[in-house]
């Protein structure tokens, strides 16, 4: 029998590919998409842990879509059903629950069909002017703070060969812009011939036809000497931007979690990235109020953030995860935690701000997101958000001089 199915992603890239990939395979065996939960048969609810807030949101929406349409079923996966599905199921008593690890086979178990397991590939992306593609998985660091290597565990990658097979097809299919997504992306090894993200991207950028390459997110000490002689070689095929997860900006707040770096390696990195790369956007992951995060140390991240001058800032505040070393620490009072938040958060206006200022004048190849109120809102190789003047077709690449720039904002025009 063919079903309805509604799609929920909450969380990452990493997520978002997935849901993608799992709506491909249920249209492949010939269910259709729903529009709302409450006019679906089956609903597939793809989670996220990373915060306790995510995890609200994530429970509210299951008791909201239980009370609204009570003869579907439902189906949880993702992060949160791998560590906590008893919380799912105090919340919907007969959801099905897939872990992490058997994400894949959703499609086969609920429509006994069996349908490919292909490390999530994709060949389209529904709704989006820009295609991502999960190419790695799983996380081996002992952060203190972080579920993600309990909850995805097992380090795995896609076969290079499938991997470019992939980006050429999505090319072929008119996407311009491809985002290459892992929870760790800078471990990537083929399990076929051992080759590592430069590789990969070796193969990737020799491809036809006029697309770029972004990352979403890479750890800073992942990127070695051979991997920027690869993605310098590239030119404009590679996109000058890297989100490098700093998570604080004092050395004694970045021993405690476990990170593998310090402030003065962190900086010497993004130094090497504007010497590589001129005009690069380099962001960054920062927790706010982090246990052990003293007064002084908040003031010294400030300052170093402030003084690195990045092109802007993801702001989480600190959030206890059951089963992690830090949660077993004594937390900071939630108005100290809100207040450093608010502190990064306006650091974040004023650095995109300067960032987008420091582009007038300057030429780039934007890619066209989406029109709005007779404008086209279009996003710059190094990550900076622009508008255009008069509508332009969504999802192409056009050359632009920027004239303007206003709340992080630039303006421009098409050459």
């Amino acid at each position: 029998m063919k079903v309805k199915v509604y799609f929920k992603t909450v969380g990452c890239r990493v997520n978002q590919v997935e849901t993608e990939s799992l709506r491909e395979k249920f249209a492949s065996l010939g269910h259709q998409a729903a529009e709302s939960p409450e006019e679906a048969d089956l609903v597939v609810l793809n989670t996220c842990s990373v915060t306790a807030k995510a995890d609200r949101d994530c429970l509210a929406f299951l008791r909201r879509t239980a009370a609204a349409n009570p003869g579907a079923s439902i189906a949880v996966t993702g992060c949160l059903a791998t560590l906590e599905p008893g919380k799912i199921l105090a919340a919907v008593p007969g959801a099905a629950l897939f872990s992490n690890k058997d994400k894949e086979s959703i499609p086969a178990a609920l429509c006994g069909t069996p349908a490919a397991a292909d490390f999530f590939s994709v060949t389209k992306f529904q709704g989006k002017a820009r295609a991502f593609i999960k190419v790695q998985d799983g996380c081996d660091l002992k952060c203190a703070y972080c579920l993600v290597n309990i909850a995805r565990n097992e380090l795995r990658s896609k076969p290079s060969a499938a991997a470019v097979a992939e980006i050429r097809a999505l090319a072929a299919g008119g996407f311009a812009e491809i985002v290459l997504c892992g929870t760790r992306l800078g471990i990537y090894k083929c399990p076929v011939t051992g080759t590592g993200l430069a590789g990969l991207l070796e193969r990737v950028f020799a491809l036809p036809g006029d697309f770029r390459v972004r990352f979403s997110s890479i750890e800073s000490q992942e990127l070695t000497p051979e991997l920027l002689r690869v993605l310098k070689a590239a030119g404009p095929r590679f996109c000058d931007y890297f989100h490098l997860p700093l998570q604080a900006g004092a050395d004694p707040v970045l021993k405690a979690m476990g990170r593998l770096y310090g402030t003065a390696r962190y900086r010497d990195k993004v130094e090497e990235l504007r010497s590589i790369f001129p005009g690069v956007g380099v962001y960054a992951d920062i927790i706010a109020g982090y246990p052990s995060e003293t007064e002084e140390d908040f003031a010294a991240a400030l300052s170093y953030v402030r003084e690195l001058g990045l092109s802007g800032l993801h702001v989480f505040s600190f959030s206890a995860r059951p089963g992690t070393r830090a949660a077993a620490l004594k937390a900071l009072p939630p108005g100290t935690v809100a207040a450093r938040s608010a502190s990064l958060r306006a650091l974040d206006a004023q650095l995109r701000a300067a960032f987008a200022a420091s582009m007038l004048g300057r030429e780039t190849l934007a890619l066209v997101l989406r029109n709005k109120d007779g404008r086209a809102l279009a996003l710059a190789s190094n990550f900076v958000n622009l508008e255009i003047a008069g509508p332009q077709k969504a999802g192409t690449l056009l050359r632009c001089r920027i004239t303007a720039a206003r709340q992080g904002v630039c303006l421009a025009e098409k050459l």
